[in-house]
């Protein structure tokens, strides 16, 4: 996975398993679940209340750029009625080397109301 800080300052705490993202020990968010035909971006956010959400909140904590899926033609063992093989399009697996995470700098209040960002 790609990392990028958007700006300076102390920045979420977070960890990876497969292909889910955990921030904070509060949200997670299976990026292979959100991947599709083309980039799609998730937002990780605070809002008022300094509780995390997918989605626009108040404060931007993190941005998960997910890339498009690729496919592979697969040959299913079969051919047409004219002799020509059949193929088959499938989805490859996510590749986690490929999603980058922007991380942004968490509001000042945020680990004296929450406790959290280690």
């Amino acid at each position: 996975m790609k990392i990028s800080e958007q700006n300076e300052g102390k920045k979420i705490s977070y960890t990876v398993t497969g292909s889910t993202i955990v921030f904070d020990e509060t949200i997670s968010v299976n990026v292979a679940r959100y991947q599709k035909d083309q980039e799609n971006v998730i937002d990780v956010c605070l809002d008022a209340d300094m509780q995390l959400t997918t989605g626009l909140g108040k404060w931007y904590v993190a941005n998960i750029i997910i890339p498009p899926k690729t496919y592979s033609m697969v040959d299913t063992g079969t051919k047409d009625d004219t002799d020509n093989e059949i193929f088959e399009r499938v989805a490859n697996s996510l590749n986690m080397d490929d999603v980058t995470l922007i991380l942004w700098t968490l509001p000042q209040n945020y680990e004296m109301l929450t406790g959290g960002a280690n």
